[in-house]
């Protein structure tokens, strides 16, 4: 699986459950953890307030994009490892270097 089907699953699930919160950026980085099994930071930086991400779909967020992943392991990129900040986080920075 590459990047752009990741940040398609990611985006998709995000839209599913926080439809109403824009999506700036989607920044995945493969990697692997201190085991060295395979899993994929995939940072999130959405245009809203914090309060507008529930626990309960955030939850749901990565239930899904962990399913999806986990679909095909021929293609397993990697446990997702979902990041969620707010543009204003950020500050100036830009949202794709984070």
């Amino acid at each position: 699986m590459n990047e752009q089907e990741m940040r398609k699953i990611v985006e998709a699930a995000f839209k599913a459950r926080f439809g109403d919160v824009e999506l700036v950026c989607i920044n995945v980085k493969p990697g692997v953890d201190f085991d060295g099994d395979p899993m994929v930071d995939i940072i999130l930086i959405y245009d809203g307030r914090v309060e507008q991400l529930d626990g309960d779909g955030i939850l749901r967020v990565n239930h899904e994009v962990d399913t999806k992943f986990d679909a095909d392991s021929e293609a397993y990129p990697g446990w997702p490892l979902l990041h969620f900040i707010a543009k204003s986080d950020i500050g100036d920075r830009d949202p794709a270097s984070i």
